[in-house]
């Protein structure tokens, strides 16, 4: 993440309102994946200046990337993403 990403990510809550979580709940239960779209959604709908939309775009997505990844390659389906079950 670029420095003046993590910078504003730290300040989220204080400038929007909404925590991090709050905005990455938001952003899945809208079905938006791109970050384009994130973007736009935010400060279309929510007035969220475009640092803080792609900050919290790019967190968002990434930490909806890595989810995705974890459960892809669980192999003995209990949730942990190990293929033996040793968790």
């Amino acid at each position: 993440m670029p420095s003046r990403h993590a910078a504003d990510i730290r300040q989220v809550a204080s400038k929007t309102g909404r925590s991090l979580d709050e905005w990455c709940e938001l952003l899945e239960s809208n079905g938006i994946g791109e970050r384009r779209d994130a973007v736009n959604f935010l400060r279309d709908s929510y007035a969220v200046s475009h640092a803080f939309a792609l900050a919290i775009a790019d967190q968002c997505l990434r930490r909806s990337r890595w989810e995705d990844d974890e459960y892809a390659y669980d192999d003995d389906g209990d949730g942990d993403g190990d293929e033996d079950g040793s968790w």
